[in-house]
């Protein structure tokens, strides 16, 4: 499986391309950035939530980043994930398949 992320402003090329075990469900893109400067420039986390139950974080270049903790809370698919970047507890949220909403604090630093 593959996953890429596009600029939609130049569509020539992904910014980023992840291969990935599983199939991936609704990714979130938090983006670590000046606005004014373009995507490509940017220092973004991506969240892939995955059929097998798993959220894999990784940067725009497509390097795997630590784990989220106790990424097995999800007792079936993981549906979607969205990133609450100005929650003071928590900063990514997910669903599944199991009925269960999580919040996880993931350690975002702009390099």
């Amino acid at each position: 499986m593959t996953t890429q992320v596009w600029d939609l402003r130049n569509m020539r090329s992904s910014i980023s391309t992840i291969r990935l075990s599983s199939p991936a469900n609704r990714l979130s893109v938090s983006l670590l950035f000046d606005i004014y400067l373009p995507v490509s420039h940017a220092h973004g986390v991506i969240a892939i939530p995955l059929d097998n139950r798993h959220v894999r974080i990784y940067d725009m270049a497509g390097n795997r980043l630590p784990r989220v903790p106790n990424r097995r809370c999800h007792s079936r698919m993981v549906s979607c994930a969205a990133w609450a970047d100005d929650h003071p507890r928590c900063n990514l949220i997910t669903c599944g398949f199991d009925k269960g909403v999580s919040g996880w604090k993931v350690a975002l630093t702009k390099e």
